[in-house]
C-alpha cells in the first residue's frame, strides 16, 4: 500500500514525510521523489505481543512517497511531478496553514485543478490513440470502441471540473483505465499544516469534511523527545493524540484497508488487506503457496482472544473458528492458515 505526499512547494510536505517515516528528506531526490515506510501504531499488536511473547514483532505499514512540490500557476512541470504517484493507492494532500497571505481552501481548489488538468492530458492522448486504432479492422476493435466511449465520458467530466471518482464507473469500465493511474479517482486525505490548536479552516472543512490539522514541525520535535518529555509537552499543548497516527489511520480508512494478525512464538505480525477480501486472499498476502494450497483458516476475533486471556483458553471456549475460502476477513482477526503446500 502506497500513499503519495503531494502539495504545493512550501506546504511543509517534506517535514510531514520525516514525521511519518523517520527518514530525513534528501535534497538530491527532490525531483524524483523519496520513499519511506510509516508503521501503523496499532496498540492491538502490542497486546498480542505481550500474550505470545514472540521473538519478532512486525507492524502493518504504509509506504510513503514524498513527491516534488507543485509550482503555482499551473506550471507545465506539474503533470510530470504528479505522474510519480499514479501507481499509488492514495494521495495525502498537504496544505500550507502557516503563511498569513495564503488561503488553504484556495490552495486545495488549485490542487484539485492540477489533478483534473493532469488527468485530462492523459485521457485526451489516449482518446486520440483509440480513435486512430478503431478506424482499422482488428480483432479487439469492439473492446477498443467500448474503451473509447468510457475515455470520452471521463474526459468530458474532467472538462466540467468533475472528478472521475464521482462518475461511479462499473468494474468493467474501470479495467482499461487502471493502467493510467487516474489521479482524480484516488482516495484522498487532506492535511492542513497549521500552528498547533488552530484546527481545520471552515472553508477547507466544507470542501473536505474529513480534513485533518497538524503542526508538522512541532510534532516532529515531539517525536524526537524521550517518552516522558513528550508526554509532558503533549499535556502542556493539549495534544491528546499525535497527528502522525491520525494521518496513517485516515489513509487506511480512505483506501479501505483493514489489518489482520498472525501470532505465535516466532512472530506477531500485522498485515494489510483490502476490506471485503476473503481468507484465500489473506493467505496470499503471507505467501502465494498458502493461497494455492489453502485448506482452512483458524480464526479468532481479536476481542474474543483478549477476553479469553490466551489462545488455549480461546480454543477451550470455542472462540476459535475454522473458516473456508469464502470467509470475509474482519479487521482484527487473528488467523492461522492450514495449507497442503
Amino acid at each position: 500500500m502506497q500513499a503519495g505526499l503531494v502539495g504545493f512547494a512550501g506546504s511543509g510536505k517534506s517535514t510531514l514525510f520525516q514525521l511519518l517515516t523517520g527518514v530525513t528528506p534528501d535534497p538530491g531526490k527532490v525531483h524524483s521523489g523519496q520513499v519511506g515506510i510509516a508503521e501503523l501504531n496499532d496498540p492491538r499488536i502490542d497486546t498480542l505481543a505481550a500474550m505470545f511473547k514472540p521473538k519478532k514483532i512486525t507492524r502493518a505499514n504504509l509506504e510513503i512517497l514524498d513527491t516534488p512540490g507543485l509550482l503555482p500557476g499551473s506550471s507545465g512541470d506539474n503533470p510530470q511531478r504528479l505522474a510519480l504517484i499514479r501507481k499509488g493507492d492514495a494521495l495525502v494532500v498537504v496544505l500550507n496553514g502557516f503563511t498569513p497571505d495564503q488561503d488553504p481552501a484556495v490552495e486545495l481548489a488549485n490542487f484539485r485543478d492540477e489533478l483534473v488538468f493532469a488527468d485530462l492530458s492523459v485521457l485526451t492522448k489516449r482518446a486520440e490513440t483509440l480513435e486512430s486504432q478503431v478506424k482499422k479492422p482488428r480483432p479487439d476493435r469492439d473492446a477498443l470502441i467500448k474503451e473509447l466511449e468510457v475515455v470520452k465520458r471521463c474526459a468530458a467530466a474532467l472538462e466540467s471540473e468533475q472528478a472521475i471518482a464521482d462518475l461511479e464507473l462499473t468494474e468493467e469500465e474501470k479495467k482499461p483505465m487502471r493502467s493510467f493511474g487516474i489521479l482524480t479517482d484516488k482516495a484522498m486525505v487532506v492535511v492542513v499544516n497549521a500552528p498547533q490548536g488552530e484546527g481545520v479552516p471552515e472553508k477547507v472543512a466544507a470542501m473536505f469534511p474529513n480534513a485533518l490539522a497538524i503542526d508538522a514541525q512541532l510534532e516532529l520535535e515531539l517525536q524526537q523527545m524521550t517518552p516522558d518529555e513528550r508526554a509532558g509537552f503533549m499535556e502542556e499543548w493539549g495534544i491528546t493524540e499525535l497527528g502522525r497516527d491520525r494521518i496513517i489511520r485516515a489513509a487506511y480508512d480512505a483506501v479501505g484497508v483493514i489489518t489482520f494478525f498472525t501470532a505465535g512464538d516466532p512472530e506477531v505480525r500485522g498485515w494489510n488487506l483490502e476490506r471485503g477480501s476473503n481468507a484465500v486472499e489473506a493467505a496470499g498476502k503471507i505467501h502465494t503457496d498458502l493461497a494455492r494450497g489453502f485448506i482452512r483458516a483458524e480464526v479468532t476475533a481479536y476481542d474474543d482472544l483478549i477476553r479469553a486471556g490466551s489462545e488455549k483458553e480461546a480454543k477451550a471456549q470455542n472462540l476459535q473458528r475454522l473458516e473456508g475460502k469464502g470467509y470475509i476477513v474482519q479487521d482484527g482477526d487473528v488467523m492461522y492458515f492450514r495449507s497442503s503446500v
